[in-house]
């Protein structure tokens, strides 16, 4: 039950860290993901997850990328709070990049850990 619990509070914290919210929201949030991912291991399942949400995040930074300089060509209003959004969006996927990684060294030190040396 718990880890179902753990899955729905990451599913909304993700979707949550996608959305136009300030810095000091952002990097609670980015926090609590953390500490409920912590919570379901670090494992394969948990991997290709988080490589879902970084490739979701990479569309979605894509598609504001070009949302920012059709503004900038036009000279529309709000590109500051736009370019706000992006840098925003970037900075999670960054974090989640580092994340990817860490997982990624747990797992595999959990491998080696699990595997009979051969000395």
């Amino acid at each position: 039950m718990n880890q179902v619990v753990a899955r729905v509070k990451i599913r909304l914290y993700r979707e949550t860290l996608l959305t136009d919210i300030g810095p000091e929201e952002r990097s609670r949030l980015h926090k609590l993901l953390v500490e409920e991912e912590d919570k379901l291991g670090k494992d394969l399942k948990l991997l290709a997850d988080i490589e879902r949400h970084i490739a979701e995040g990479a569309r979605r930074i894509e598609a504001q990328q070009s949302r920012l300089c059709a503004m900038q060509a036009n000279g529309s209003d709000g590109v500051e709070r736009a370019q706000a959004f992006l840098d925003g969006m970037m900075e999670s996927q960054r974090i989640s990049m580092e994340y990817r990684q860490l997982v990624k060294k747990e797992i595999e030190r959990n491998r080696l850990l699990a595997c009979p040396s051969s000395a």
